[in-house]
């Protein structure tokens, strides 16, 4: 390791050796350390060997910025570290995190747990943030963690069990295990208090499919509210009414049978639209299996994205840009969630969700013939799913073939739009939506 003289202006001046973190030794100060940053961050460090013989350990404890630590007060916390270890036997580096243990709340640990591990991780981590902001942060967020009793988790999973259903109820047990195993096994934690608690019930795959009825109800439905006149708009209800994003993106659920959060959170620099046949490329970390997606877009599909990026402004990378004021993001997938349920409500559709509409998808590939390994990539289901051969020695992406799949959806969708089966029901999104509705069957986008 490099040395540096016991010089304060020389260790001031110390830089990172080829861009990357390096530790320098502190001459005639004994466990001392400075580690610098690619940044130029200065952190002083004490390295110290804890516990006996057979379980003795090299450990590393931080003293401070060295900006703000000069040296001749981080060479005094040296000795008297150093001092303590040998002559008293203690362990300052576990001590010191049993105290923050001690200290910290559940907040504290879910945002350590959502910067270091969820962001960078998982493709959903947007829908973790808002479970927790819904269902924990009020209740848990400033409680100590060594304060969360198992009684405690217990009872706030009946609560959402009886309010919002076990599904909901057992999402929220999911999450808080996530973050106290995480912390664990980091060592930030001594123990889980929620470990091995029941759920609420057993998730069962949900089975809906949409009818031919019930499809034409929910796209005649859309295509109402883009035909409302302005007067029409300033009569409905506030807040009934879904925006042109959200329209696009249940749209776009219906039409490529993706998942809801990747349909949502559509980046423009994915889209390549200009092409003969245009291609929307899901990359790796916004997709649920982790892997790259390449979707082809059918006619219809592609004059969706189209109109949206005409609204999206120029500044932002997202398609669908959040409504919310000084909010540079794309909608959050719970929006879709709650669009879908308003529509579905006030239209006659029950029990439908977006992840419905990629089931509908699926169901009638299959009803037009398509192969099952189409469909499975075309919905990008786990490689397991697919079995090790073509998951693993089978690297062809099958984009003929997907596209001729959504191409056949796109014509049956047409077929069934334009027989025009059914009239949808009166919505009560404006006292005046009658006419809109009787306009929609003509000018609903075939």
């Amino acid at each position: 390791m490099p040395l540096l003289k016991r010089n304060h202006r020389q260790i001031l001046a110390a830089k990172a050796i080829d861009g990357k973190q390096t530790r320098y030794r502190i001459e005639g100060v004994r466990g001392l350390w400075l580690y610098v940053s690619p940044s130029g961050t200065r952190t002083w460090y004490v390295r110290y060997q804890g516990g006996s013989r057979q379980t003795r350990k090299c450990r590393w404890y931080k003293i401070g910025d060295a900006g703000s630590v000069d040296l001749a007060a981080a060479s005094l916390k040296a000795q008297e570290m150093l001092t303590e270890v040998q002559v008293h036997e203690r362990d300052p580096a576990t001590e010191r995190a049993r105290r923050r243990a001690q200290v910290l709340t559940f907040g504290d640990l879910f945002d350590e747990w959502y910067e270091r591990h969820a962001k960078v991780k998982l493709a959903r981590h947007a829908d973790d943030l808002g479970t927790y902001n819904f269902h924990l942060k009020d209740r848990f967020g400033r409680q100590r963690y060594a304060e969360i009793k198992r009684l405690e988790i217990g009872r706030l999973r009946d609560k959402i069990a009886r309010e919002r259903g076990p599904i909901a109820s057992n999402t929220v047990m999911t999450l808080i295990n996530r973050v106290f195993y995480w912390a664990l096994d980091e060592g930030i934690i001594e123990s889980n208090p929620a470990a091995r608690i029941r759920k609420a019930g057993q998730s069962r795959p949900r089975e809906r499919v949409l009818s031919a009825t019930e499809i034409c109800k929910f796209w005649f439905a859309l295509a109402a509210m883009e035909t409302m006149t302005g007067e029409h708009m300033a009569r409905a209800e506030k807040g009934r009414m879904l925006t042109a994003e959200t329209r696009s993106v249940l749209r776009l659920l219906l039409l490529t049978g993706q998942r809801r959060g990747e349909v949502a959170g559509a980046m423009k620099d994915e889209l390549d639209l200009s092409v003969s046949e245009p291609i929307w490329t899901i990359p790796g970390h916004r997709t649920k299996n982790g892997l790259l997606q390449r979707v082809p877009l059918a006619p219809m599909a592609a004059a969706e994205f189209e109109r949206a990026l005409q609204r999206s402004p120029s500044s932002s990378p997202f398609v669908f840009v959040s409504p919310l004021p000084y909010c540079d993001a794309g909608i959050l997938a719970t929006t879709v969630t709650r669009a879908m349920a308003r529509l579905t409500a006030e239209i006659g559709i029950k029990g439908a969700s977006p992840h419905d509409l990629r089931r509908t998808v699926g169901t009638e590939l299959a009803r037009l013939g398509v192969a099952p390994e189409v469909r499975s990539l075309v919905l990008n289901h786990s490689p397991r799913s697919r079995g090790v051969t073509e998951a693993v020695y089978n690297r062809y992406a099958y984009d003929k073939e997907k596209r001729a799949a959504l191409e056949a959806w796109e014509r049956q969708l047409e077929t069934l739009l334009a027989a025009k089966r059914v009239l949808p029901a009166p919505m009560p999104l404006s006292s005046a939506n009658v006419e809109s509705i009787e306009a929609a069957r003509v000018l609903a986008p075939l």
